[in-house]
């Protein structure tokens, strides 16, 4: 018995988000005491820090493009850029989850905090430089945004 090609598609994109969510969640395990002692570094690291996009307070999504640089610091760029996206598929397969179980996407930032992030236990890797994870209740999903350098 053979698929649909619309069926194919999203059973195909069932297991590669599954897949995703299988190796960032993995990760969820507390790390062994050596690593927890460290007081510099982010590698490694989770929580689930996510805040509400607001552009109208001049929030800018962060530019996560990995640019080729001959500066030996360039490869945080692409752990950031990584790391983001794995994420972002973690969460998006969560949201799409919801969907199919409430007919609906969540309907404000603290739902999605309650059912998506909390609900699912997602752990998201700390980001480098000055970012962090916001959550866009009008596109319905995570974003990356340059954080002020007072917040640090």
């Amino acid at each position: 018995m053979t698929l649909p090609k619309t069926q194919m598609h999203i059973v195909r994109h069932s297991v590669l988000l599954s897949a995703a969510c299988c190796i960032l969640l993995g990760g969820c395990a507390d790390p062994p005491a050596s690593e927890t002692g460290s007081k510099t570094g982010i590698i490694g690291k989770k929580n689930q820090d996510i805040g509400e996009f607001k552009p109208e307070d001049g929030e800018k999504i962060a530019d996560l493009q990995v640019k080729p640089s001959a500066n030996p610091y360039a490869s945080v760029g692409a752990y950031g850029f990584a790391v983001s996206e794995i994420s972002k598929i973690a969460v998006n397969q969560a949201m799409q989850l919801f969907k199919a179980e409430h007919g609906r996407m969540p309907k404000d930032y603290d739902e999605f905090m309650s059912q998506i992030i909390k609900r699912n236990n997602i752990q998201l890797p700390v980001l480098p430089g000055n970012r962090r994870y916001q959550y866009d209740p009008v596109k319905f999903e995570l974003v990356v945004v340059e954080a002020e350098k007072a917040d640090k």
